[in-house]
């Protein structure tokens, strides 16, 4: 069993735990808060105000980093010289240097850390792959992922919320269009040249949408992206030379994918095998975790930076 403790008390952290009571392997023990009352809403057995005094507990596997997207290296790297794994939601470090640095301190003192990122997990995506050589050589890729945020209205009028705020990093590219990108990255690899435009709306002048262009030198190019202010198309559409995939849903959740070829009838595949979109990622991690499998979480890390890479590129891309 996988005695997990969470740092943070945001809205993904219910969503974490009802994946963690559904997937096998997993008892969640401990939270810390700045709030008692927020952080014991959710009837976890310990509830924390001090992060050190969470640490300090010995019977702790992993430390799941469920913070504003500023404080994850912070929290991570405590959790690590602590001598507790790491589960960081994502995106995983401010810079591409953080994040090296937390895989460097994991590997020099046998743990494991991994960034939480639910899509390149799921049977779906995997089907996507193996689809690919169908339609030919892909030339051009459009992911969306456009969504209205409920919180969004809250935020115009003044309140402060973190996925909207300059200070704690948040923002379309980084908050949500993160699930198209690493999906790209995952099938194509590191893009030859990126570049990121973004609408900024509100106070904080952060991108509250926005699109990122991927190009390659193998002539496919491809566009991604978000929007936390209105909503629009969703999904992934795959334009090959000889046919077509198209992925139905949400970025994060790939919920269904369909093959389309000329003159042909279209083939649908729904495989995921958890209606929890958090589930799949989470048997990857305790499988790895068990087996003590340094290669597969070799992969993970080298994805975690690509895109962690290519987020900075597009960020820095903004001021040429």
């Amino acid at each position: 069993m996988i005695r997990v403790a969470i740092v943070g008390s945001g809205r993904i952290v219910p969503q974490m735990l009802e994946a963690m009571q559904t997937v096998a392997g997993y008892e969640v023990v401990a939270i810390c808060g700045r709030s008692r009352e927020k952080a014991g809403r959710y009837g976890i057995p310990d509830v924390y105000t001090d992060y050190a005094e969470m640490l300090a507990r010995p019977d702790i596997d992993f430390v799941y980093v469920a913070l504003p997207n500023s404080l994850h290296f912070e929290a991570a790297k405590q959790a690590l010289l602590a001598g507790h794994n790491v589960l960081c939601e994502k995106p995983f470090t401010s810079t591409v240097a953080e994040a090296a640095d937390l895989f460097r301190l994991a590997r020099e003192r046998d743990l494991f850390i991994f960034e939480a990122i639910s899509n390149i997990h799921l049977p779906n995506y995997f089907k996507v792959r193996e689809l690919l050589p169908q339609i030919g050589p892909v030339r051009l890729v459009h992911a969306d992922y456009d969504e209205h945020f409920g919180r969004y209205d809250e935020y115009l009028a003044g309140a402060d919320i973190p996925v909207f705020s300059q200070e704690y990093e948040g923002g379309a590219l980084r908050d949500i269009n993160i699930y198209c990108l690493h999906i790209v990255l995952a099938l194509f690899g590191r893009p030859d040249r990126v570049y990121y435009a973004a609408t900024a709306c509100g106070r904080n002048a952060i991108g509250t949408s926005g699109a990122a262009t991927l190009s390659y030198g193998n002539g496919m190019v491809a566009v991604c992206t978000a929007s936390m202010d209105s909503d629009g198309l969703r999904g992934f559409f795959f334009q090959g030379e000889r046919g077509a995939i198209r992925v139905h849903g949400l970025p994060n959740f790939f919920t269904k994918v369909d093959l389309i070829l000329p003159g042909k009838e279209v083939q649908s595949f729904e495989l995921n095998r958890y209606e929890h979109r958090l589930c799949h990622q989470l048997e990857d991690y305790r499988d790895i975790f068990n087996a003590r499998d340094r290669a597969a979480a070799a992969e993970l890390e080298a994805r975690t930076m690509l895109i962690m890479e290519t987020i900075v590129r597009l960020e820095e891309s903004q001021n040429q």
